[in-house]
């Protein structure tokens, strides 16, 4: 919101987001050291903070390539650096770094893409301080950072002859595990309160406010009182067809419309927009008009003769009562399905809750992301939001009414997944 963001207040900017970081990770340091209670055997005393610099070093020494963009399984990567970090390292590299060597000692590293060793020298240096973790780390690591079948990268990691039977056995893929966001919070609805008169209530539609050059011919036909307004109305289809039904070009700012008077003058003052009838919005009654839903808290599952159907529960439902219509892919909610005591009740999905939905030709596993009610299709998040699935990671419109199953799972913080136990259709109160 500032009208100057130059380098200065950038610099201002950073310095409080450095601090921010700094505060959360003493904090946090803090916090493991008083309550994380090591192996009677560990001869760690105390929990270590490796600055971004530090894990940035090991990276580039150990020739593993950080890309935030591709999905967020950098931060996998970033773990098994740390993790792999000793004590002692961290010690060098602050000798290091007090002596100003640190540009040396990458002439020591292997570049990545063609191979070259700039100072031989300090390369042999470099692997007696900075030694791989064990025989295979880089590409283990890579392994591990990419494959998703367990049988491939089982085979795969066969092959470096470090791993036993029963610890091949062990192994899985990598899964990111989610946080689901299972809060009754937000916005009730939308700010924009659309008015709808009596004579509209009927078919549910409302009125909108629209500026003079957003118009095209055939929004004429939806202008608010056409008999009182008639000579109005006749100025501004006269300029739309002068000017080819474009309102851009028919009531530019230097062009501006005057209301004509009695006498069809233009001489009033400037319209700069009327009102029209828009379609049927459905929403929250307010203050004599209509508002938008805002936030949709959750999605409840229930079947009928072998179909899914999804029924949207929003915030301002804590205050009317659950909802019983489901998604019939119409935006009107009064062709919308009627839950009554024939269908079955399965579970609510969150943001985020684990979904796998399984269709005749595919099945679909991901987080879940959100639901269209105009398509009764819901969306999923792949779960490390893959560039390479789709635009930013998401699954979008995935069709649930004629699919064969749809389960839900839950989650632990190293990724394992369980199928979740039977749950009740639980108020937002």
């Amino acid at each position: 919101m500032r009208k100057d963001f130059g380098e200065k207040e950038a610099k201002e900017f950073r310095e409080r987001n450095l601090n921010d970081t700094r505060y959360i990770c003493k904090f946090f340091k803090n916090y493991v050291e008083q309550y994380l209670q090591l192996h009677e055997d560990s001869e760690a005393k105390r929990c270590v903070v490796l600055s971004g610099q530090m894990t940035s070093f090991l990276r580039a020494r150990w020739g593993l390539v950080k890309v935030r963009g591709d999905s967020d399984r950098h931060h996998a990567l970033d773990a098994a650096v740390v993790a792999a970090c000793s004590h002692s390292m961290v010690k060098r590299l602050s000798d290091y770094s007090r002596r100003k060597e640190l540009e040396q000692v990458r002439e020591g590293f292997v570049d990545v893409d063609t191979g070259e060793i700039v100072n031989p020298a300090m390369f042999q240096q470099v692997q007696e301080h900075f030694p791989n973790p064990w025989p295979h780390f880089r590409d283990e690591i890579k392994l591990r950072l990419s494959m998703d079948d367990p049988a491939l990268l089982r085979g795969e990691m066969e092959k470096f002859g470090t791993y036993t039977p029963a610890a091949l056995e062990a192994l899985h893929p990598l899964f990111v595990s989610r946080a689901p966001q299972r809060r009754n919070s937000g916005a009730a609805h939308k700010d924009t309160i659309y008015a709808q008169p009596e004579r509209l209530v009927a078919q549910g539609g409302v009125t909108q406010k629209v500026p003079l050059s957003s118009l095209t011919l055939k929004d004429l036909d939806k202008l608010i009182d056409p008999h009182r307004n008639e000579k109005l109305y006749a100025a501004i289809r006269a300029r739309l067809e002068q000017h080819g039904g474009k309102g851009d070009k028919a009531f530019p700012a230097s062009n501006p419309l005057r209301k004509p008077d009695s006498g069809g003058n233009p001489t009033g003052p400037i319209v700069r927009g009327v009102t029209m009838v828009i379609d049927k919005l459905s929403g929250i009654p307010i203050r004599g008009g209509i508002a938008k839903n805002d936030s949709m808290v959750r999605v409840d599952v229930f079947t009928k003769a072998g179909k899914f159907h999804l029924v949207p529960v929003y915030v301002h439902h804590s205050v009317l009562g659950l909802p019983n219509l489901a998604i019939l892919g119409s935006k009107d909610e009064s062709e919308w399905t009627l839950i009554d005591d024939s269908f079955d009740w399965h579970f609510s999905i969150y943001p985020n809750d684990l979904i796998r939905v399984t269709l005749k030709q595919e099945s679909r596993f991901g987080y879940y992301a959100g639901c269209d009610r105009s398509t009764a299709a819901i969306h999923l998040w792949a779960h490390d939001r893959n560039q390479q699935v789709g635009k930013d990671g998401l699954i979008r419109s995935i069709g649930v009414k004629t699919a064969l199953s749809i389960e839900k799972f839950n989650v632990d913080v190293l990724g394992n997944r369980y199928p979740a136990p039977p749950e009740k259709r639980r108020d937002l109160a």
